[in-house]
């Protein structure tokens, strides 16, 4: 049974269970690793499987392939701080881009199994990942409400690097933004350089390991490390009812859903000391909305876009009237009240489609 710690960065969980907090700034590397395949996998499985079976096994293969990463990750003392999709954005705090690059790799090796994967039916679904690497300061908030649900955040110039340089990189590579070459020497084995038209942004391919990079694996830590009332903070309440009771499998269910994306600015988290302040306010704010009208806040990410959230309806609480809904909050959310005026306008985007209840 999947247990509520896995959803708090390994990071953040091993200083929660030291009794520590994290420092709001800190020097490390960035990394950005995306997997595409999961569409044309889920609408096969769907179409060979029916939608409560094929839910299962895509479940299945998904649990497959980020376990697979992740533990390469974690390998070289990196943590997933946020998910966006089908991609992860992950920390490996004081590196200077040596273990993020070999975690990188390594992820790629693991992905190598999934190169091929042949449905019950006979059809064969490739996955691929692509991975971005880049150096240098950052901001770390926990934002939210306890009640509802805290998120983790990781932002600053950083971040927009490394955004950018995950643009640049194509599946099956691993890329590493040219500013952060220097403090590595001739460590990492690069390939071709590519160049950001509109940012002047430069990038390395990354090849290999000209050495090996030393491991750096994080403690062993028992489920029990953290109390109940830790845990229940960081997930959704349906969603850590459901894994307190063994219920697991409610989350593979397949669920018609209405998204409401949102964009916002306004924040600089790089240079503004309330940066953490600001941002945990407005999420809030947005949180208590989202709440009235029984919808979901399941993404915050932050690149070199700027700053935008995935809201749901339909997982893992489901309505009749689920786009009526979001049309709602929409417009609530364009209603700001004076003290959220350091926002930038913000800019909502709604879609139709289907998602895991589990969010």
């Amino acid at each position: 049974m999947e247990h509520p710690i896995v959803y708090i960065p390994m990071d953040r969980r091993q200083a929660l269970a030291r009794g520590e907090a994290l420092p709001d700034r800190s020097q490390g590397a960035a990394l950005f690793a995306d997997i595409s395949g999961f569409t044309p996998l889920t609408e096969a499985l769907l179409l060979e499987l029916g939608p409560q079976r094929g839910a299962e096994e895509l479940t299945r293969y998904l649990n497959l392939v980020y376990d697979a990463v992740i533990d390469e990750l974690h390998r070289y003392g990196g943590s997933v701080i946020a998910f966006a999709g089908d991609a992860i954005t992950c920390w490996l705090d004081g590196d200077n881009g040596a273990r993020a690059g070999a975690a990188a790799l390594a992820m790629q090796t693991a992905m190598r199994s999934f190169h091929a994967i042949c449905t019950p039916a006979g059809t064969t679904v490739a996955l691929a990942m692509k991975a971005a690497v880049a150096t240098g300061p950052a901001r770390r908030f926990l934002v939210g409400d306890p009640a509802l649900r805290i998120i983790d955040v990781l932002a600053g110039e950083t971040l927009v690097r490394l955004a950018a340089a995950e643009d640049l990189a194509k599946q099956g590579e691993v890329v590493i933004d040219s500013g952060s070459l220097d403090a590595l020497g001739d460590l990492l084995q690069l390939g071709e350089t590519r160049q950001d038209e509109q940012s002047g942004q430069r990038i390395r391919v990354v090849t290999g390991l000209s050495q090996p990079v030393e491991e750096a694996p994080w403690p062993a830590l028992h489920t029990s490390a953290l109390p109940d009332e830790e845990l229940r903070r960081w997930l959704l309440a349906p969603v850590y009812e459901r894994l307190c009771r063994g219920l697991g499998n409610f989350l593979a269910e397949l669920r018609p859903t209405v998204a409401l994306f949102v964009r916002f600015g306004g924040i600089d988290y790089d240079h503004d000391e309330e940066a953490g302040v600001k941002l945990d306010a407005y999420i809030r704010w947005l949180q208590a909305i989202v709440e009235r009208y029984e919808g979901t806040l399941v993404d915050l990410n932050i690149g070199d876009k700027g700053s935008y959230l995935y809201i749901n309806f339909g997982a893992p609480l489901t309505h009749e009237d689920n786009a009526d809904r979001a049309a709602a909050v929409a417009l609530a959310l364009r209603d700001q009240p004076p003290w959220l005026a350091f926002l930038v306008p913000v800019q909502i985007g709604i879609s139709q489609g289907r998602m895991r209840a589990g969010a």
